[in-house]
């Protein structure tokens, strides 16, 4: 697959302090990426720069083969969706939604914002005003905005950090299904690994302005290459292998009940379907899970467990 959005030997910085150096990836016609990473690690920033709302220091964009490196937001072809909606709120939804179709002057301007309501599922709710609505609404209009447009790639800063989980299940559906209609080729910014394996054909990790690793959803799930990777995806419990270099395992692959290890049980986490256990033992803290309908164990229990060498990862780096 050829690029369709190519990032390449980006720099950004903001005064002297350099934000994400030499920065190189691309992204195929119609893909759904995450870029994803804690705080500051420079996805939001490189979001911006390939928005047009940043100058880089050095490198180039390119977006279906057009440099737009140095070009105004006007003139990318890109939609923009932030985490803060940015309605109007004396507009109607209709004209909130029609806002930069009149700024453009383009033609068919009811016909083209009422098939943006239908496609985010708000049709009925034209004549609303924006602070009548619930978050979930609200972020629905700011996505039609953005699509009646027809930019040739949506940007998504952390647009679902603000609705609470019932919503943000709901809104990532919203989200895939706007996604497989219109073919749309988007960039989602998010710190949420569950959200990006959620929505995401392929995630780009970020640590300190650098991709650390990028790959298939199910793959960077599965398969983390560094201690950073394995970490950010859930393998809590990393020890030095035999080899000398590192094994990584989640707490549902550890066995608690039996096995050459002993440790003390100091703490317990509920999550639902599964307990946590926190165990002090001669390797250092583990994290055990087990499922909520067995047994559970006491704090300040001793336990014994396994680390069954089948069921870690190998990482490459520290």
């Amino acid at each position: 697959m050829s690029d369709f959005v190519s990032v390449d030997k980006l720099t950004l910085a903001y005064g002297d302090t350099v934000a994400v150096p030499e920065l190189s990836f691309g992204i195929g016609k119609g893909e759904l990426i995450a870029l994803l990473g804690p705080s500051g690690c420079g996805k939001t920033t490189t979001m911006r720069a390939i928005a047009g709302l940043m100058t880089p220091k050095s490198g180039t964009i390119r977006i279906d083969g057009r440099d737009v490196t140095r070009l105004p937001p006007s003139l990318r072809e890109v939609g923009l969706v932030f985490q803060s909606y940015a309605l109007f709120p004396h507009l109607t939804v209709f004209e909130n939604v029609a806002f930069g179709l009149k700024m453009r002057k383009a033609p068919n301007i009811r016909e083209r914002v009422m098939a943006g309501l239908e496609s985010v599922g708000l049709r009925d709710f034209a004549n609303r005003l924006t602070p009548d609505l619930s978050g979930g609404q609200q972020q629905r209009v700011s996505l039609a905005r953005s699509l009646v447009v027809e930019p040739k790639v949506l940007l998504l800063d952390e647009p679902l950090s603000n609705l609470d989980a019932r919503l943000r299940l709901e809104m990532q559906m919203v989200l895939k299904d706007i996604q497989k209609k219109t073919g749309v080729t988007m960039i989602f910014v998010t710190h949420d690994q569950s959200e990006a394996l959620a929505l995401a054909d392929r995630i780009v990790l970020m640590k300190d302005g650098r991709i650390v690793q990028s790959g298939l959803a199910e793959e960077m799930y599965s398969a983390p290459r560094s201690r950073f990777a394995a970490d950010f995806f859930g393998f809590e419990n990393i020890l030095p292998g035999r080899d000398g270099g590192l094994l990584a395992w989640r707490p549902t692959a550890i066995r608690l009940g039996d096995g050459p290890h002993e440790g003390t049980i100091r703490g317990m986490s509920f999550g639902g379907d599964y307990r946590t256990y926190v165990i002090d033992s001669a390797l250092g803290e583990i994290k055990g899970s087990v499922r909520a309908g067995l047994p559970a164990f006491g704090e300040g229990e001793k336990v014994r467990f396994d680390l069954p060498e089948g069921e870690a990862v190998r990482l490459e780096a520290a």
